[in-house]
């Protein structure tokens, strides 16, 4: 029997980062790949396990033209929702 996971997109760890690769036609392996990083590393970080080094956001952010103003949307996203709820 097949389990259904309800939720929303947003509850995914770095969805808007998983959407931007995919936006610009890359998948998560070829990312992994183009920034010097294994797979399983890759898994890691996008899955919330591990955190993203310096070198890796900088790597990414060439690789896709990603702006420094959508660097903390993309790699920071639970960054301002403490704030909301004060």
């Amino acid at each position: 029997m097949m389990k259904v996971v309800q939720g929303t997109f947003q509850q995914i760890p770095y969805w808007k980062l998983r959407g931007r690769f995919h936006s610009c036609g890359f998948r998560d392996q070829e990312i992994a790949n183009a920034i010097g990083i294994g797979n399983d590393t890759m898994s890691k970080r996008m899955n919330g396990k591990q955190p993203w080094t310096s070198t890796e956001i900088a790597e990414i952010c060439k690789t896709l033209d990603i702006p420094q103003d959508e660097i903390g949307e993309l790699f920071f996203p639970e960054v301002g929702k403490e704030d909301e709820s004060a």
